[in-house]
């Protein structure tokens, strides 16, 4: 009795390091498929009573794997592999000759608990396998697709360009309004090129001065818009900050800006103020117009959106600025006074 008691100690205890190693190889994302499911199948016999007389094979669509020793015979346990309700493949695991009558034919039950709990796990694992690999095919497509959108915009870019420097040439004698309007056109043409640039480059691992970035946006807006006027407050601890650099942070300032823009009257004007306390940068920008509607500002982040200038713009800053690891507010204000947005946002040393 005692050995016996012995011996299902070590059979459970063989299970558990076996269930171990296998959800250690499962969540390592870096490996390909094909190793996994290789290690996978020489791991399995471990955790079966007669480990040298056992042999596996795992099927996953038109993919077998099977262990060196594999043969198929009788004396076998099958699982189900299931993502969500679909199977999408089998874990087969075979004795390779007779052996003593047990539970479950020549298995025990706690080997049938094994083989259904590893056959969920790696079901999981080729779910998430599947889904990274449709991510991955998105991710290249949409590197492509932006690939071409950049080299059309930069020739629509460039025709405009052209054409404004054409304009100027036949018209040296234009009045005021005329060349207000053209140099905010310049001015609309050197932002959406530098947005190309940026875009443009490879991603790294680098850090920004937030504070020259908004200065430069501000500048750009105060171009494309020569009757608003934007003030800068920029507290002195405010401006050697670093942040991780982003390619679309930028987007956020100059949608809230091109939004005041729009909908804060004819010559708006915008109030900005720079703080940083301990390793946070505070960011407050408001302005003078009519403000954000009370039925619209809970929901004022939500795709769709579209009050007052939301939608879109700010579904994504909000995304944006979160993935940075910040938040965007929009904060309290009397309507008709304003609406004021603050953006907080994390520093590095």
């Amino acid at each position: 009795m005692r050995d016996k008691s012995i011996s299902l100690a070590d059979g459970v205890a063989h299970q558990v390091v076996c269930l171990r190693n296998i959800s250690r190889y499962l969540s390592d994302s870096e490996r390909e498929v094909h190793d996994v499911l290789n290690t996978l199948a020489h791991l399995l016999p471990e955790g079966w009573q007669y480990s040298s007389d056992t042999c596996v094979r795992i099927v996953w669509g038109e993919m077998v794997t099977e262990s060196a020793n594999f043969k198929e015979t009788q004396w076998k346990q099958i699982a189900d592999v299931q993502s969500g309700d679909t199977v999408i493949g089998t874990l087969e695991i075979y004795y390779l000759d007779e052996k003593p009558e047990a539970e479950e034919g020549p298995f025990l039950f706690d080997e049938r608990s094994l083989l259904e709990t590893v056959a969920a796990e790696l079901g999981s694992y080729l779910e998430h396998k599947q889904i990274q690999r449709l991510k991955d095919q998105q991710h290249r497509e949409l590197e492509l697709y932006a690939s071409l959108l950049r080299h059309d915009l930069r020739n629509d870019v460039g025709v405009i360009v052209g054409n404004t420097e054409i304009l100027k040439m036949i018209m040296p004698d234009r009045d005021e309004n005329l060349d207000q309007i053209i140099t905010s056109t310049e001015a609309v043409c050197v932002r959406m090129m530098s947005l190309l640039n940026v875009f443009g480059r490879a991603a790294t691992i680098s850090s920004t001065n937030p504070v020259t970035m908004i200065k430069k946006i501000a500048e750009q807006t105060k171009e494309i818009n020569p009757d608003m006027k934007v003030q800068l407050e920029i507290a002195k601890e405010a401006e050697g900050a670093k942040i991780p650099e982003s390619k679309l942070l930028p987007l956020v300032f100059d949608n809230i800006l091109r939004n005041a823009a729009v909908h804060a009257g004819q010559s708006p004007e915008v109030q900005i103020s720079i703080t940083k306390e301990n390793r946070v940068l505070k960011i407050i920008i408001s302005d003078d117009g009519p403000g954000v509607a009370e039925e619209v500002r809970e929901r004022l982040f939500q795709k769709g959106v579209s009050t007052r200038g939301g939608g879109l713009g700010l579904y994504l800053s909000k995304h944006v600025v979160e993935t940075m690891g910040g938040s965007i507010t929009l904060l309290d204000s009397e309507y008709g006074k304003g609406a004021v947005f603050e953006i907080v946002l994390p520093t590095i040393n």
